[in-house]
Order: C-alpha cells, then sequence, then structure tokens
C-alpha cells in the first residue's frame, strides 16, 4: 500500500532548527491557551518541545507534555512525554519514534508505544518513506 506522506510530516521534526522562537501562543478550537517551549541543542538543533496550557484558576501556565529529540549518526528518535504533576517530573516516553536513515532519499520510521503495565514498548507502527525526483514524499508499508 503506497500513501503520499508530506515533507512536513516527517523531516520537520528533524529541520525544527529553523524556528527558534522561544516561545509561541497559539488559540485551539476550545478557546484554551496553548504555549509552545522550545530548547536547542549545541548544534542548533531542535532538542526539546514543551507543551505548557494556560490555567486561568491559577493564572499561570501548566506543563502538560514534552517532546524530546536525540540525534544519532544515522537518524533521530522523538520520545513523548506527559507532565506528572504529583511528581512534578515527567513521566518516562509513552510512545517513541525512530527516524533512521537506510540509503540516500529513503528513512525507515518506526513507532513504539508503552504497555498497559509500562514495563515494555511495543511496536505499532512501521512505514519506510521514500523521496522521489519531485520532491513529494511517499510512503510504503
Amino acid at each position: 500500500m503506497e500513501a503520499i506522506i508530506t515533507a512536513a510530516m516527517v523531516l520537520t521534526m528533524y529541520f525544527n532548527a529553523n524556528f527558534k522562537a522561544n516561545a509561541q501562543s497559539t488559540e485551539n478550537t476550545v478557546a484554551q491557551k496553548i504555549e509552545y517551549r522550545y530548547e536547542y541543542d549545541e548544534k542548533g538543533r531542535l532538542s526539546n518541545k514543551e507543551t505548557l496550557s494556560w490555567d486561568e484558576a491559577k493564572k499561570e501556565w501548566q506543563k502538560s507534555s514534552r517532546l524530546t529529540y536525540k540525534y544519532y549518526k544515522n537518524g533521530y528518535n522523538v520520545e513523548v512525554s506527559s507532565w506528572n504533576a504529583d511528581k512534578q517530573a515527567y513521566d518516562l516516553p509513552s510512545e517513541v519514534t525512530l527516524y533512521r536513515s537506510q540509503a540516500p532519499n529513503l528513512t525507515s520510521v518506526k513507532t513504539y508505544k508503552m504497555n498497559e503495565t509500562h514495563d515494555n514498548m511495543y511496536l505499532t507502527s512501521r512505514t519506510v518513506v521514500m523521496e522521489p525526483i519531485d520532491g513529494n514524499l511517499l510512503a510504503v508499508k
């Protein structure tokens, strides 16, 4: 099965270093204020993207989730963690997506999720993304 995937879906994570705003506020469909905070590594690559929600009752930003980017020689990982208000810390990642370069213009993408007992991750999706000459990305499952 073949599907078209936009460059934004796969490569934006790798090229997020171009978006060096410290914080950006937007409104979602339920008029809840959301703020994003970005951190970059020594090479200027995105290392963390933190999502906060405005708590109107407390009049302060509340942490919600974080994407952590880890870079390797042949690709990178994106880890999704939720804020644990009781522990005042982020939980272990609930989901990890691995992007690995297999060849020029060929990237494998695997996503793992944490199981219910929080002791193991399992594979939920596996895709190979190819970039043809015209610049559109194609995914092959």
